[in-house]
């Protein structure tokens, strides 16, 4: 009996450490029958996004989202292009209500909006109780001491707020919501031109690294930004541009860091490399090869699992929407519902790919221009526009209604999933694909914009070309 007993509980155990521990309810008014996902941060120095889970809003505005997580983490809710953020934490039942923004808020309603939320808040402890109470201590400190983040005083003040606060909530055993307190008060006196000295001795040296904590990363970020750039430059450590652009050598990159009195501890030496060789991925101050490299080489060499983690999310963003890089693949249907994909609309034709939604004036403007570029250069580039519109009657009408576009129109009937894939901000947005299915601009030239001029160069006879189709993306 006693052996049973023990198979049962332990089966049941087992159970129980696979059930969703999280649970999110709620209700969201004029978004019924959409998709609400939660997504977090693969990491904050390359923030690339991962989503967590999902759930489709019925018909009455309500949805239920459940998840594991074995420690608090800052999440965002996302519908479209509307967002909110509150955090979860690990066993955990939670009772929102979603509202959309203001529409007036917002010149642009193709671009990223706040969606309003409401937490039913169940206890004064839980961390989103916390924190909201927190922040509005903050705010109430920053408007009531303004004039003094503009004076001499400024410290003064804040060592102040910093001692009541630790007093307020003495009684209060979160390490999370401690750190949450710690570095947004960091990070204010970091604006005030507190010394480096200072602050790192106060906030980094000795301390852990919060990986998982927005709070820290924020503070961390503005501490180190450009830090790599800046010690390269320096008579001590010029040797830097070398040991990355031509050896690729990680272990004399370090070591020639650590010159920098700030960066003696080794994960955190090897962190900042990490984010400046991100940082410079994008404004020039290394080799993209050898940025490349370099990142390659931490991932097999470094023995922190999070530094290594952190390298591989940075590679991976470089690889997805990039020039040379394979453009996402799809299959969508047109108006009469036959499907079309990539893979077919590229075999012979380079595929200029435009996304769009019938309310976004801009689209409408841009789109007039198409004809006479489809008209020159139909023959060898494929025009493709996709409707981000929910509603399918939407595509339909706007396609009937405009008979004198007569390229290839198609809908993406798959719950955003394009806006996903190529990562769509807002819109207009524009793509060049190739004949292999690799971008060729990314993000490609508007009808208004040069994309003419790249039409030309990459149709005409190769004795006539000039290298004007990439001027973009150099």
């Amino acid at each position: 009996m006693n052996k049973l007993a023990l198979i049962i509980l332990l089966i049941s155990l087992k159970y129980i450490s696979l059930a969703q521990n999280i649970i999110i309810k709620g209700h969201a008014k004029t978004f019924e029958n959409k998709e609400l996902g939660l997504w977090i941060y693969n990491d904050y120095i390359s923030n690339t996004e991962k989503q967590l889970s999902f759930s489709t809003i019925d018909s009455a505005g309500n949805f239920i989202i459940e998840l594991n997580s074995t420690k608090i983490q800052y999440v965002t809710l996302k519908i479209e292009n509307q967002i909110a953020a509150m955090h979860i934490e690990p066993f955990a039942s939670y009772e929102i209500l979603l509202s959309p923004a203001d529409s007036t808020s917002y010149q642009n309603q193709n671009l990223e909006q706040d969606l309003k939320i409401s937490i039913k808040l169940k206890s004064k402890i839980e961390i989103n109780a916390l924190t909201m109470d927190y922040d509005k201590h903050f705010d109430d400190f920053l408007s009531v001491d303004y004039r003094s983040f503009v004076s001499r005083s400024a410290q003064t003040k804040i060592d102040s707020f910093k001692i009541a606060m630790k007093s307020y909530y003495a009684t209060v055993q979160n390490n999370y919501f401690e750190a949450y307190l710690t570095y947004t008060i960091a990070a204010l006196e970091e604006k005030t031109q507190e010394s480096k000295k200072k602050l790192f001795e106060s906030y980094l040296e000795n301390k852990p690294i919060l990986y998982y904590h927005p709070e820290y990363n924020n503070f961390f970020n503005t501490f180190y930004k450009q830090k790599l750039q800046s010690i390269s430059l320096t008579k001590q450590s010029s040797g830097i541009v070398h040991q990355i652009n031509d050896r690729q050598n990680l272990k004399e990159t370090l070591l020639l860091m650590k010159i920098d009195p700030y960066l003696q501890n080794d994960t955190i030496c090897e962190l900042v490399l990490i984010k400046g060789l991100y940082e410079s991925y994008y404004d020039g101050t290394f080799n993209r090869g050898s940025i490349i490299a370099m990142l390659d080489h931490i991932i097999m060499e470094s023995n922190i699992a999070e530094n290594r983690e952190i390298a591989q999310n940075i590679l991976n963003s470089f690889s997805k929407l990039n020039v040379g890089a394979a453009a996402p693949i799809f299959e969508l249907p047109d108006i009469k519902g036959y499907l079309h994909s990539l893979n077919k609309l590229r075999t012979k034709k380079y595929v200029y790919l435009m996304f769009f939604d019938v309310s976004c004036s801009a689209c409408m403007q841009q789109m007039k221009v198409l004809p006479s570029l489809k008209k020159q250069y139909g023959t060898q580039i494929e025009f493709v526009s996709v409707s981000l519109d929910l509603s399918k009657g939407d595509f339909k009408n706007f396609c009937i209604n405009n008979p004198k576009f007569d390229w290839l129109f198609l809908h993406d009937n798959a719950a955003a999933q394009m806006r996903k894939k190529y990562e769509i901000k807002s819109l207009p947005a524009y793509f060049l694909i190739n004949p292999l299915g690799n971008f060729m601009q990314v993000p490609a030239e508007s009808p208004v914009g040069d994309i003419d001029r790249i039409f030309y160069d990459i149709t005409k006879p190769k004795w006539k070309k000039h290298n004007i189709g990439s001027k973009k993306n150099n």
